[in-house]
C-alpha cells in the first residue's frame, strides 16, 4: 500500500472500467479524487459508489476532446479538492474495422480523444506542477501500440503517440520535479472485451495445466498506476509498464492479411 495523503488525483474516463478502478485505488490510498466522465447517469453512479466507500470525489462532466471541457472540469476540481498533483488520463475510444474502412471522421474520433484528450489536461495541469515542484502522470496507452493485436490500426497509431508524448515531456520536465509514465494493458476484463477469447494458457509457458489464464482485471491496472504515482517509482521517468499477462510475448505465424484468432 502506498500513502497518497494530502494529494489530489484527477482520472479521467473515471466512470467505469479501468478509470473506476484506477480512481477507488487511489482513493483507498489515501488521495482526493476527481474524476471526469462524458457520461453524467455512469459519473453520477461511480461517485456515488465511490463516496460510499468514504472516499473524498469530485465528479465532472466533460468530454475530454474539447478544451473549454476540460479548462472548466479542472477549475472546478482545484476548487473543490485543491492543486492537483496527480493526473491520470484513462479516457480513450475504440473503433474496431480494418484500416481501409476507415473514415475521416474516425480518423478525427480517435486522435481528439485518445492523443489530444491526453495533450488537453497535461498541458492545462502540469503548468501547476511544476510551479510547485512536484507532481506525476499516468497516461494509458495500449500494447497495441508496439504490436498488431486486431484490426484498429487508428487506435493503435493513437496509443503509440500518446507514449511518444509521455516520453519525451518525460524527458523535459524530469529535472522540474514532475514524472510522467505510461501503462500499456493488454486484455481486460471489462465489459467491451467480454466477448473476446483469452490468448495465453498455462501451456503455453510450459505446464500441463490447460485452464486459459483469462483476462486481466481493472485492478490489476490499477496497480500498476499507483506505483507508477507513487514515491515507490522515484526515479523511473518515461517509462511505458506493460501489464499484459505476457500476451504480449507472444506472436502470430499468420500470413499477412489472415484474420487472427
Amino acid at each position: 500500500m502506498y500513502s497518497f495523503d494530502d494529494q489530489v488525483a484527477l482520472v479521467t474516463g473515471a466512470a467505469t472500467g479501468l478509470g473506476f478502478a484506477i480512481a477507488a485505488r487511489l482513493a483507498a490510498e489515501g488521495a482526493a479524487v476527481a474524476v471526469i466522465d462524458v457520461d453524467p447517469e455512469g459519473l453520477a453512479a461511480a461517485t456515488s459508489r465511490l463516496s460510499s466507500l468514504g472516499a473524498k470525489v469530485h465528479g465532472v462532466v466533460a468530454d475530454v476532446s474539447r478544451p473549454a471541457d476540460v479548462g472548466a472540469a479542472i477549475d472546478s476540481a482545484e476548487s473543490a479538492l485543491g492543486p492537483i498533483s496527480q493526473l491520470v488520463n484513462n479516457a480513450g475510444i475504440c473503433l474496431f474495422r480494418g484500416y481501409t474502412e476507415y473514415s475521416d471522421d474516425d480518423f478525427d474520433r480517435q486522435v481528439s480523444v485518445n492523443l489530444k484528450g491526453t495533450h488537453n489536461f497535461m498541458s492545462r495541469i502540469v503548468p501547476g506542477m511544476v510551479e510547485r515542484g512536484t507532481g506525476a502522470v499516468v497516461n494509458i496507452a495500449s500494447v497495441a501500440a508496439a504490436t498488431f493485436t486486431v484490426p484498429h490500426a487508428l487506435y493503435a497509431a493513437s496509443k503509440a503517440a500518446i507514449i511518444a508524448l509521455t516520453r519525451d515531456a518525460a524527458f523535459e520536465l524530469a529535472g522540474k520535479g514532475v514524472r510522467l509514465n505510461c501503462v500499456a494493458p493488454g486484455l481486460i476484463a471489462v465489459p467491451r472485451s467480454a466477448t473476446k477469447k483469452p490468448m495465453l494458457t498455462p501451456t503455453d509457458l510450459g505446464s500441463t495445466d490447460t485452464r486459459p489464464m483469462g483476462f486481466g482485471r481493472p485492478e490489476d491496472i490499477a496497480g500498476a498506476v499507483a506505483f507508477l504515482l507513487s514515491g515507490e517509482a522515484r526515479f523511473i521517468v518515461g517509462q511505458t509498464l506493460t501489464v499484459a499477462g505476457g500476451t504480449d510475448l507472444r506472436s502470430t505465424m499468420a500470413f499477412p492479411g489472415t484474420p487472427v484468432q
